[in-house]
């Protein structure tokens, strides 16, 4: 399977950032939201074009709605 190929850094982190609210929906983990919460800071400060403003913007809506998201129950035995 191909990899996506980014091309700079901004690139880098929202993709990291999408990968890190996945993974905070499957597991609830305060350490991922503090992670995201970092990342999404560090993308709004260098938010230097509209583009990136409206990504910036983007996320975190994707954010409050993956934050806001009930956890799936697992089993405990």
């Amino acid at each position: 399977m191909p990899t996506a190929k980014f091309h700079d850094t901004n690139e880098i982190v929202v993709a990291a950032t999408l990968w890190l609210m996945h993974r905070y929906q499957q597991t609830g983990c305060n350490k991922l939201a503090r992670l995201i919460e970092q990342h999404l800071r560090w993308i709004e400060t260098r938010a230097t074009s509209p583009q990136r403003a409206a990504v910036c913007q983007h996320l975190h809506v994707v954010w409050h709605s993956a934050s806001c998201a009930p956890f799936p129950h697992t089993a405990v035995h």
